[in-house]
């Protein structure tokens, strides 16, 4: 396929430099020479068979060199037109693989749903924030549980030794109240 493009293309080369170097011997140039060349009868012009016949010749290498070059010039345009169709299939399969390719980087899958990174961010930051909210109260709640805690123990400190000293002053007024009776019953027993 590709020899035959450039055998294609060697020809034309040929052909056309052919044609530029015999410019003044163009078919109409012929056709003036033949022309002017001619004899005049009455009110005909005669021609020499064998000039004419030369021109014919001409004209129909001209013409099927031209044919030649339409014929290899339409190969080639459908070869581009295909090469150019393939391009745009494969445009088209790599702009699909593109965008899958974007998608792809652009999203993430979280919890088995495909999201799209700012989207996924904003979830995360917001998770974040809601659990550093709920640690700030959490850790007011156990600072002022804390700081109850402590009063508590105080108080319970301070109601125990209340209590101990109530005991022991129970007790002291106990014993003070035997021993008044004690001695009373002793007063008694000696009278």
């Amino acid at each position: 396929m590709k020899k035959a493009i450039i055998l294609s293309a060697t020809l034309l080369t040929l052909t056309l430099s052919s044609y530029s170097q015999s410019s003044t011997n163009t078919i109409e140039n012929q056709f003036n020479t033949l022309i002017s060349q001619s004899n005049n009868w009455q009110n005909y012009k005669v021609v020499e068979k064998n000039k004419f016949q030369q021109l014919q010749q001409n004209v129909k290498d001209s013409i099927n060199s031209l044919q030649t070059t339409i014929r290899q010039n339409n190969t080639i345009v459908i070869e581009q037109k295909t090469l150019v169709d393939s391009l745009s299939n494969q445009l088209q399969v790599l702009q699909k693989d593109l965008k899958i390719a974007i998608d792809k980087e652009n999203n993430l899958d979280f919890i088995g749903i495909s999201t799209h990174k700012s989207t996924f961010q904003i979830i995360v930051w917001s998770i974040i924030l809601i659990l550093l909210l709920i640690l700030g109260i959490l850790f007011i709640q156990f600072k002022k549980s804390y700081s109850d805690t402590k009063d508590a123990r105080k108080k319970q400190i301070e109601t125990e030794s209340e209590l101990e000293e109530y005991k022991k002053n129970s007790l002291e007024r106990e014993q003070k109240v035997r021993r008044q009776l004690q001695d009373e019953i002793n007063k008694n027993k000696r009278i």
